[in-house]
Formats: structure tokens, C-alpha cells, sequence
């Protein structure tokens, strides 16, 4: 059976339109979530620290959209806490929560307030949430960009080739970007960043992905920011060509 969608109304809504079978199932598995959030964050929470993994079953289990309803709610009916980040309470306003007051004017929202951990450690699950998310999204131009930014940071503050052979210049491209990056997002990385003898490449025994370049290579450029037009130009250029060299079909006359 699948997920219960999140229903965005309120209950007099539902009444209204003859869905209080769909508002009533949202609200139920509104605070199973609630439920699940108080476990993973007690269940995840040793020696002072909150597992790196405490969202992904509750994740998992209830999907995106119905985690961060309950936790906006959540954050939203605390405002006044200052155990949450202002960063979070930003988002929280981003996401939709409906107003759903009973008939006495009590808020029905309240039952799926994350109440029974300290609000610290839901704020550090709401982080790992959100960053769960960000990882399934696709990387924007800005990101790319970022990220390129990031690496020629990096290659310039190094005083000394930092490579194991003492023979070129490394930096480590962010696991973050990896996941979330397709085959072209990684050719537009390589191509912002300016360096002739640039390469992508794995070291042994040590994870990940390294942008090196030779340590004879002057290391004081600037982004290729505008490189990404050059390109689109000169492709533009090559399919004009490609064109034109296709031979003409010739003409035939039905007799």
C-alpha cells in the first residue's frame, strides 16, 4: 500500500467537500510521524551526539513531504525556542502547514508537535532531513559553480604541492556535489576551472574524487565563468557545420 498523501486542508474543509476520509487518514499518519521522529531521535542519540542516520528510516517510512509538515508545524508552534535555528525557523515559514481548529477554536495541529525530545536534537534531525533532501536534487548552475569556486580555493592556499608524489596540486571535489552530480554537471565542473593540466581522479586508499594540477602551472586565474557560453557557441558552430555538410536529398517528381 502506498504513502497517504499529506492532505493540505483543514478538517472543515474536508466536511465542506466530502473528504474527511482523506483528511482523516493524513491527520492519523501526521502523528505517526510525530511518533516515529520522537523514537529515531531517542533511538539515535548517544554519547551526546545524534546519529548521522536518525532521519533516513523515518524518511523512508512516511516520505519527504509529511517529515517536513510535521516538523514545520513543529517549529511554527515554537518560535519563541531559541533551541531552533533561525536558518530553520526561515524554512519552516516556507513550508504550507493549514490552520485546523476544532469547533471549541483549539488547534488540532498541536497533536503532531515533535514535544517529547529536546528541541536541540530536533533541530539537529531537521538539518539532517533537509539535507537528506537537498541530495536527491538536481545541481543548479549555482551549485556547479559553487562547488568550482570551492576547489579553486583551495588549490591556491596551498603552499606546496599537498599530491602524496610532492608533484602537483589536489583537492578533494565534496562528496555532497558526487551525489548529486550527473556526467555533465561534472564535465561543466571541469571546464570552470582554469587550469591546462587539470584532472579528475581517485587516489589509493583514500575515498573520493580529486581535482590535481601539475605544480608548474601558474595557479592565480580566475573561473572560467564565461566558458560555458564560449562552449555552447562553439557547439552551436559545429551542429551550423554539420548541417551544411549533410548533402541535399534530391528533389523527385511523381509522374
Amino acid at each position: 500500500m502506498g504513502r497517504v498523501p499529506v492532505y493540505q486542508h483543514s478538517g472543515s474543509y474536508a466536511q465542506e467537500h466530502n473528504e474527511l476520509e482523506q483528511y482523516r487518514a493524513s491527520h492519523k499518519a501526521n502523528i505517526a510521524c510525530k511518533d516515529a521522529i520522537e523514537t529515531a531521535i531517542r533511538d539515535s542519540y548517544h554519547s551526546n551526539c545524534l546519529g548521522e542516520d536518525a532521519g533516513k528510516q523515518v524518511v523512508g517510512q512516511f516520505g519527504f513531504d509529511r517529515v517536513f509538515y510535521v516538523l514545520a508545524n513543529t517549529i511554527r508552534r515554537k518560535e519563541w525556542d531559541g533551541r531552533f535555528s533561525y536558518r530553520n525557523k526561515e524554512w519552516a515559514n516556507t513550508v504550507p502547514v493549514c490552520a485546523d481548529e476544532d469547533a471549541w477554536g483549539g488547534d488540532k495541529n498541536r497533536y503532531f508537535v515533535v514535544d517529547a525530545v529536546n528541541p536541540g536534537l530536533t533541530d539537529l534531525f531537521i538539518n539532517q532531513v533537509r539535507r537528506e533532501y537537498l541530495l536527491t536534487q538536481p545541481l543548479t548552475k549555482q551549485d556547479i559553480q559553487a562547488e568550482a569556486a570551492r576547489l579553486l580555493r583551495h588549490l591556491q592556499s596551498e603552499r606546496e604541492p599537498n599530491s602524496p608524489g610532492g608533484t602537483q596540486y589536489m583537492a578533494q571535489i565534496s562528496p555532497e556535489f558526487l551525489i548529486r552530480a550527473s556526467t555533465k554537471d561534472h564535465d561543466r565542473l571541469f571546464a570552470l576551472l582554469p587550469y591546462k593540466s587539470l584532472t579528475f581522479s581517485t587516489l589509493k586508499d583514500r575515498k573520493g574524487i580529486f581535482a590535481f594540477i601539475r605544480k608548474d602551472e601558474p595557479r592565480d586565474q580566475p573561473l572560467r565563468l564565461k566558458l560555458s557560453e564560449r562552449l555552447k557557441s562553439a557547439q552551436q558552430k559545429l551542429d551550423a557545420e554539420a548541417r551544411r555538410s549533410v548533402p541535399k536529398q534530391r528533389e523527385t517528381r511523381q509522374i
